[in-house]
């Protein structure tokens, strides 16, 4: 199960790699240029969310957690942490809030 604290970070960390999956494939594909078959590009683009869903596997094991187990809670709310820090997935909407306070605004 997701804490609820989790949910935002996984969507952010899925939508990233898809972001990079599909943008990588679009450049693989442009430069084969257009001598690959339908059935081909399939291939790879199954390919290429095999590899993410492999990588994001570890990460997402990480941020789930029983949410009625405190301990369990806490250690997904740390991994949530450290994987916003490494994936840069930070909410823009806090960095305005912090942005403002250090102006003396709320």
């Amino acid at each position: 199960r997701d804490s609820l604290e989790t949910v935002p970070t996984i969507k952010k960390l899925r939508t990233k790699a898809e972001d990079i999956r599909r943008s990588e494939l679009d450049k693989a594909l442009n430069k084969v240029g257009e001598g690959l078959s339908k059935k081909e590009k399939r291939v790879l683009e199954d390919l290429s969310k095999g590899i993410v869903n492999k990588l994001l596997h570890g990460p997402m094991a990480a941020l789930r957690c029983d949410a009625g187990d405190p301990e369990s809670v806490a250690e997904s709310i740390d991994n949530m942490h450290a994987l916003e820090n490494m994936f840069d997935l930070k909410n823009e909407e806090e960095d305005i809030k912090k942005m403002l306070e250090r102006a003396g605004r709320k």
